[in-house]
């Protein structure tokens, strides 16, 4: 009986816009499933940064690089997101004021990473962009929406997953 207290607590804490429930940041890397197949179309998947550093040690080198120029999107500039069973998308959130992040349905696994700073150039100013990286990966057929708070502004993002 003594869990009850706690796991309700828990609920009430996760819940937030309407049926909305927020999503919760760690430390996660984006991996090939098989370190032997690692071209384009290779399956990937998220495996935890202990996880991946423990790999490493051990000699497996799963991790994915993307090739020359390729970047994530930006979850706030996109409209939906489709995903196959099994498959992982990745997306940057622009973090230059605080971001929070909800997700409604299911079907979808979420992986959110933490706040990143890095120091760049923009035309001839020196910039600071503050992003995080989001992965979701489809877990089985169905509907979600990402509900992204940045600031004022709130974006909605359905997900369906085939």
């Amino acid at each position: 009986m003594r869990w009850v207290l706690p796991a309700g607590l828990l609920m009430l804490g996760g819940f937030s816009c309407a049926g909305f429930k927020s999503v919760e940041r760690g430390e996660w890397r984006l991996v090939y499933v098989d370190s032997a197949k690692r071209d384009a179309d290779a399956p990937r998947e998220v495996v935890t940064r202990d996880a991946y550093e423990t790999e490493v040690t051990e000699g497996t080198r799963r991790g994915w690089e993307p090739t020359p120029g390729f970047v994530f999107p930006l979850l706030h500039e996109v409209d939906k997101v489709g995903l196959k069973v099994g498959e992982v998308m990745g997306f940057r959130v622009d973090e230059a004021s605080e971001a929070t992040l909800f997700v409604d349905g299911g079907g979808v696994d979420l992986y959110w990473g933490p706040v990143e700073k890095r120091d760049g150039w923009k035309v001839d100013t020196d910039v600071t962009v503050r992003e995080s990286m989001l992965y979701v990966k489809g877990t089985r057929a169905g509907a979600a929406v990402l509900r992204l708070i940045r600031g004022p502004t709130t974006k909605d993002v359905p997900v369906t997953v085939k």
